[in-house]
């Protein structure tokens, strides 16, 4: 047996985003009063989706932990969905973050609650036990850090905008990220004001120097900047994915994209925030050696599909190209969340159908289902095998 469910998906209105991309994404006036930061498709119990069923909305974390059989393929063990579908709408960069891997985050769990400090404390690192992965596929032009450049590229930099304390750092011989962030308060406060300085005085087209000046404008005085300055700075086109791997530190900088990670909440900050930094942790978590970006592009094939690559080989990610006047086969297997992220798009099974818009989705559950889609955009299949 098979089912698909219509869903409803929240939107988290967190600082960094955008107040028109996804109002226009579901056709909403814009701006919108308040920024919208990410549309979140899945079961995560903070934001869970909902689903109709039997003629109501009822949430679907909670569905799946009443009936896992019915919604989770046997291969995931528990009562949690494990993944989490967004749309994310970039007008500020994020916080410069790593994730633990899963043994850190179950001994992290442990430890905080040996020590008393509840899930809802801002000073919580660790809200459950598990590693948060992630994958972004661009859908308009994306940037984001990833990573630390190497001690070449660094030096390059500190020459050329004429920063001592980077030269000091890259002098020193070890890993940049605790170098930067052992700098004590003042000497921070001095190079943060002086990197700016020279970024503004800097050649327009200086690819580190624009940056510099990007993050000054959003988060001023941050020394979060001075590690921003040593990370690898990635422009991804509309298509292109990147992964990011438990420990590897990195930052989204501007554009819209989804993204496909792991069902947690678990994050170490290193700056540009103003939520909870807790430096000592973040070094203990992080891995020393910062893969360098490696950027993906899969073909796509004649129905217009491209196949991206996740961590889990449980999981698949699918994107179809829509275009009129051309139905495109594929078949829903398992437990799949189909996301319609940009335009319009109909799926049609031997038993109903459905018109879906921007930012709208549908849950299957059960055995495979033979699909036709049609419609102009781009649609995202998430699947749990």
């Amino acid at each position: 047996m098979a089912e698909i469910l219509r869903m409803r998906n929240p939107i988290q209105h967190y600082a960094w985003g955008s107040r028109e991309v996804l109002a226009r994404l579901q056709g909403r006036p814009v701006p919108n009063p308040e920024p919208e930061a990410e549309l979140w498709v899945g079961a995560h119990p903070s934001a869970p989706s909902t689903v109709l069923l039997d003629g109501r909305e009822q949430p679907l974390d909670r569905l799946v932990a009443e009936d896992p059989g019915a919604y989770l393929p046997p291969s995931v063990p528990g009562d949690r969905l494990p993944c989490l579908l967004k749309i994310l709408a970039i007008d500020a960069p994020l916080s410069l973050q790593v994730h633990p891997s899963e043994r850190q985050a179950e001994e992290g769990f442990e430890r905080e609650e040996r020590a008393g400090i509840p899930l809802d404390d801002p000073r919580r690192n660790y809200k459950d036990r598990s590693a948060k992965p992630e994958t972004v596929v661009a859908l308009t032009g994306m940037e984001l850090l990833t990573g630390v450049q190497p001690a070449d590229r660094l030096r390059a930099t500190a020459e050329r905008l004429g920063l001592e304390w980077l030269r000091d750092v890259v002098a020193g011989g070890g890993p940049a990220v605790p170098a930067v962030l052992g700098l004590d308060d003042a000497t921070a406060r001095d190079a943060v004001a002086r990197t700016v300085d020279a970024a503004r005085s800097a050649a327009a087209d200086d690819p580190v120097a624009a940056l510099v000046r990007h993050v000054a404008d959003r988060h001023p005085g941050d020394r979060g900047l001075l590690v921003a300055l040593c990370m690898n700075h990635v422009r991804l086109s509309p298509g292109q994915s990147l992964h990011t791997p438990a420990r590897q530190l990195h930052a989204y900088l501007s554009g819209t994209a989804v993204e496909v990670m792991s069902s947690s909440d678990n994050v170490l900050r290193a700056g540009l925030t103003g939520k909870h930094v807790d430096v000592a942790e973040l070094l203990a978590v992080l891995a020393e050696e910062q893969a360098a970006p490696e950027v993906v592009e899969p073909p796509a094939d004649a129905t217009g599909a491209r196949v991206y690559p996740l961590w889990d080989e449980r999981l698949g990610l699918v994107s179809h190209e829509l275009v009129p006047g051309r139905p495109v086969p594929a078949v829903l297997r398992g437990t799949a969340m189909l996301l319609v992220a940009d335009g319009r798009a109909a799926v049609h099974a031997a038993d109903g159908g459905w018109e879906l818009t921007g930012g709208e989705s549908v849950l299957h559950c059960g055995d495979e289902t033979p699909v036709e889609l049609t419609g102009n955009g781009r649609v995202f299949t998430v699947t749990v095998r």
